[in-house]
């Protein structure tokens, strides 16, 4: 009898660690997502992945559409690995998926067999003649990257311009800088690292504080 019971004590053990462990997993991860987005846009930019380097190293992939940052979906692993089409494997874009007849390059025909973004758009399609800058009919990995620096200069405008939105949106008395009580309404996500932005220690942030730091 003695037995039974220490069996049945140590199962029901074995569940409660299991549930535990399936509660404070998914919170370290939504913790850690929020410590890579420093300025709290809900998004991780070049910069912010710079300061984790395994990250920093795939972000090209990880960056499906092309924007400069990683949103929740690019982000998200293990999911959509059942069912996936060509091109994507748990979220994630990779070209060299595309490449289904492996020749090193992207014909139009296995681009359009690409999976489309969440805005239901092929971008490669989209954009097939101005990638394929020698006009062969294919689209190489040096193709690519070119065109990926050619829109540099866009995304970080986009990126500049929602920075400019969000900030101006938490402002409320509209004098430059975003006092304690501001944040705490419009951007919470940033309230218990307030300290920590507020680098020259004044009581708020500014715009600079605010900004990601570049790495070099």
């Amino acid at each position: 009898m003695m037995k039974n019971k220490t069996l049945v004590a140590a199962i029901v053990l074995s569940l409660c660690a299991g549930a535990a462990f399936a509660q404070t997993a998914p919170q370290a991860e939504r913790t850690t997502r929020m410590n890579l987005d420093t300025n709290g846009d809900g998004v991780i930019d070049r910069a912010e992945a710079a300061q984790h380097p395994r990250l920093a190293q795939h972000f090209d992939r990880l960056d499906k559409n092309g924007d400069g940052k990683l949103d929740a979906s690019e982000r998200r692993g293990g999911k959509g690995m059942r069912g996936h089409r060509h091109g994507r494997m748990g979220g994630h874009f990779d070209p060299a998926r595309l490449d289904t007849d492996g020749d090193g390059r992207l014909s139009r025909a296995e681009v359009e067999a690409a999976r489309t973004g969440r805005d239901g758009k092929n971008r490669l399609l989209e954009n097939f003649e101005s990638i394929d800058t020698n006009r062969d009919g294919h689209l190489t990995r040096a193709e690519l990257r070119a065109w990926h620096e050619r829109q540099r200069p866009q995304r970080e405008a986009q990126m500049r311009e929602r920075f400019e939105q969000r900030f101006a949106e938490a402002d409320l008395n509209g004098d430059g800088r975003l006092s304690r009580v501001e944040v705490d309404e419009k951007m919470p996500r940033l309230s218990k690292r307030f300290a920590w932005l507020d680098e020259n220690g004044d009581g708020f942030l500014s715009r600079e504080e605010l900004r990601p730091q570049r790495s070099r």
